[in-house]
């Protein structure tokens, strides 16, 4: 009985790898490059046995082959990993005066600071690629550029949670950062460059012409069209993101399929021959890839159609999974480090789960699809069948949402901490929003050049789906478990953000009693860094507690709330010059947010049954008074700690402190810098008399920097020192015998307080 088994299933999996001999050729060889970013002889070792097993269940012929790509993809891995870790030893820490180079994709940013890879045209590593950051004229794909400078190292990851930007650009090859000077550097863009940058601009402007340019309509259309990140639309993303529908906004291999499906209809209405139309389709997927910046997932779908629709003028059967397998393959035997990208995981992953599980879990959706039992089909009038052939479509995409959904899920879950079951119903009413909006901006870039009215009239009704679209992402994230976390960060703890530029944020979590903003960090920093952060923890902060009318604290005032569920925020003053500060002192309460003043309260209650006692209030009459001049300074009393928040408070503060004759004894200070003044005097430290100081530190500006002679002192009085330009973001919890635990993410270093 178990020899039949075993020859059952041997012969299952044999006539699988027949059908689909390069799906799983691209698997086998998938495992031996993973093994390989591991360790080189993991790798080799993967391939063997992939060759053995290929072997066994097809003849010799076949596990060589099998044997061969995984050789091939894990030399060609190491060899690239290893160019580019030569690279980076090589130019990190040296500078260069007129560096030239070569820009692979379009810039991002402002002609007062823009960032783009580029290959190297000068210079010992010439042909090595580095993330240029530069300034002055903005850059397109293929444009050169000239600029002097010095090269670091890869962004490392400061603070749990945040986007790995060193990873992200390790997997494309970056070896290092070139940072131009603040002289603006020369841009030169060639005839064809120039050419192809003025077609994207004007495809850009013609799927939107007659929209407002910041509308949220036109913000929807040009994410779904052309792939456009929305900026400051945080919240807008945020309801994509919770429907599990993000991938509207951005052009995968859905949208090319789209586009190649509009093109296939158009040719066979004008009675295009099947092995013609497969020709004039090719263009079209690949010009739609590149006009909207040649994304890996647009990329690797017009590929697909490749081999896909080849198959047609061959008079071959095409395979889904077959040409799948055939663009994986060669993507890792020519740069396997694309492996590791999140979107290049989910796009691949999304497509093999469709092509393998669709067909089994549309049965599960099969009765919606049966017509009436004692009603021929031949019988139906005109809203029968049509009736009929809704449900058979609406079981076709749910049946396809499930299997997409089943095959997502792990990596989202990995990668973002998110799983979103709702996606199996949103797909039902977005895959055909997204193909409505696809059709109506492709009609409008046709139409622009030939009579710009017609493509306006189309736009304001591509809007009204954007708009529907909106809606629905809404309605779908509201449905109760539609969306929830995994990994969550149960615990009770306190996490310091390491931030640029002297900005300061912190969160205090009570595990499962809620959280708080202690700080904001500027705009920018709590976007791109913060925010990422508490979702990746799981972690939704209700209040906040501000420490000084400085923008790097206050989080742009709105784009926190945007995002939150703040009901109440602590402000350290009544009135301030800053903008941000005036957005949380009058718009925070028309949004339904509870202001309290510092200076009305003694102490307020925190999670995990915590206690914010507040030691000091700026002076009312301070209000032309510098941001670092009207620092509040709390004390947060928590399981038996003390834990002092200076902020950026000067001598002058510390120094009024001591003369009303305050108690200022904590256990932990947590310290930013004073842009003009000192922090942290004898006599204050003497007060306090801390275990451990944990002090902020900024490369840029100069004032932000934590000089060595300081915390050399610092340490000489008894006192620990986390320096978070060296720890990174710090995380303070109280474990199970009443010590405090500091660890640093960056450096993974770990201090131990015992109380005293």
């Amino acid at each position: 009985m178990r020899g039949e088994i075993t020859d059952g299933w041997r012969e299952g999996v044999a006539a699988f790898c027949t059908r689909h001999p390069l799906f799983v050729a691209a698997l086998l060889t998938v495992g031996s490059v993973a093994g390989a970013a591991c360790w080189l002889g993991l790798g080799l070792a993967v391939s063997v046995a992939a060759g053995l097993l290929g072997g066994y269940l097809r003849g010799w012929r076949v596990g060589l082959g099998w044997v061969a790509c995984g050789f091939l993809a894990v030399g060609a891995f190491t060899w690239r990993k290893a160019s580019c870790e030569a690279d980076g030893r090589a130019l990190i820490g040296t500078t260069a005066s007129g560096m030239r180079g070569r820009v692979l994709r379009d810039a991002k940013g402002s002609e007062n600071s823009w960032k783009a890879p580029a290959v190297l045209l000068t210079g010992p590593r010439a042909g090595a690629t580095v993330w240029w950051e530069g300034r002055g004229v903005i850059p397109v794909s293929g444009s050169r550029v000239v600029g002097s400078g010095n090269f670091g190292p890869l962004p490392v990851m400061r603070n749990p949670g945040e986007f790995d930007q060193e990873g992200w650009l390790r997997s494309q090859g970056v070896a290092a950062v070139f940072h131009a000077d603040w002289v603006k550097g020369e841009v030169t863009t060639g005839g064809w460059s120039a050419l192809g940058a003025r077609i994207r601009r004007d495809f850009r402007v013609a799927v939107t012409d007659g929209l407002a340019e910041d509308s949220q309509a036109a913000v929807v259309i040009r994410a779904v069209v052309i792939g456009e990140q929305p900026p400051d639309a945080e919240e807008l993303v945020a309801e994509f993101r919770n429907s599990g529908t993000l991938y509207a906004f951005s052009v995968s291999g859905l949208h090319v399929a789209m586009v190649g499906g509009i093109g296939w209809m158009v040719l066979r209405l004008l009675g295009v021959s099947r092995r013609r139309a497969v020709l004039l389709l090719l263009p079209l997927v690949f010009g739609y890839a590149w006009i909207t910046g040649n994304s890996a997932p647009s990329v690797r779908a017009a590929w697909m159609a490749v081999v896909y629709l080849g198959a047609f003028v061959f008079r071959r059967r095409p395979d889904g999974l077959n040409a799948l397998g055939a663009v994986l393959l060669v993507t890792l035997l020519w740069n396997g480090r694309l492996l590791f990208l999140p979107g290049m995981q989910l796009s691949y992953g999304v497509v093999a789960a469709i092509a393998i599980g669709a067909g089994w879990t549309s049965k599960l959706f099969s009765r919606l699809a049966k017509p009436e039992l004692y009603l021929p089909l031949a019988m139906m009038n005109r809203w029968q069948a049509a009736w009929l052939w809704l449900r058979r479509k609406v079981a076709q995409s749910l049946g396809v949402s499930l299997a997409a959904g089943i095959g997502s899920s792990p990596l989202t879950a990995w990668h973002f901490g998110l799983v979103t079951p709702v996606t199996v119903l949103a797909a039902v009413v977005f895959v055909p929003l997204i193909d409505f909006m696809l059709h109506a901006a492709l009609l409008s870039v046709a139409l622009h050049p030939v009579y710009p009215p017609a493509a306006r009239w189309v736009n304001r009704v591509n809007a009204g789906l954007a708009k529907c679209s909106v809606r629905a992402a809404e309605g779908f994230a509201a449905i109760p478990g539609g969306h929830f976390q995994v990994g969550q960060e149960n615990r009770p703890f306190l996490l310091i953000y390491d931030l640029d530029r002297g900005n300061g944020a912190a969160c205090f979590s009570g595990g499962k009693s809620g959280a708080v903003l202690m700080d904001c960090a500027d705009r920018y920093s709590f976007r791109r860094r913060v925010a990422p952060s508490l979702r990746r923890l799981g972690i939704v902060p209700d209040a906040v507690v501000l420490s000084h009318p400085d923008g790097g604290h206050l989080g742009g005032g709105a784009a926190v709330w945007s995002l939150l569920p703040i009901r109440q925020v602590l402000l350290p003053v009544a009135k301030s010059r800053s903008p941000g500060f005036r957005s949380w002192a009058t718009d925070a309460p028309a949004a339904g947010i509870k202001t309290l003043q510092a200076a009305d309260f003694h102490d307020l209650p925190m999670p995990d049954e915590a206690r914010l006692e507040i030691l000091h209030v700026p002076a009312a009459d301070s209000q032309n008074a510098p941001a670092d001049d009207r620092v509040a300074i709390y004390r947060l009393h928590w399981r038996g700690w003390k834990l002092l928040f200076t902020s950026d408070a000067g001598v002058g503060t510390e120094m009024a402190m001591l003369e009303a004759h305050q108690n200022v004894a904590a256990d932990v200070i947590i310290a930013g810098r004073h842009r003009t003044d000192e922090s942290l005097c004898d006599a204050f430290l003497t007060a306090v008399n801390p275990q451990a100081i944990i002090a902020s530190h900024s490369e840029f500006p100069k004032s932000e920097q934590l000089k060595p002679e300081t915390v050399k002192y610092w340490r000489s009085r008894g006192i620990k020192v986390i320096h978070q330009g060296e720890s990174g973001g710090v995380t303070l919890r109280v474990d199970g015998d009443g010590n405090l635990r500091l660890e640093g993410f960056a450096d993974q270093s770990v201090m131990v307080l015992k109380p005293r």
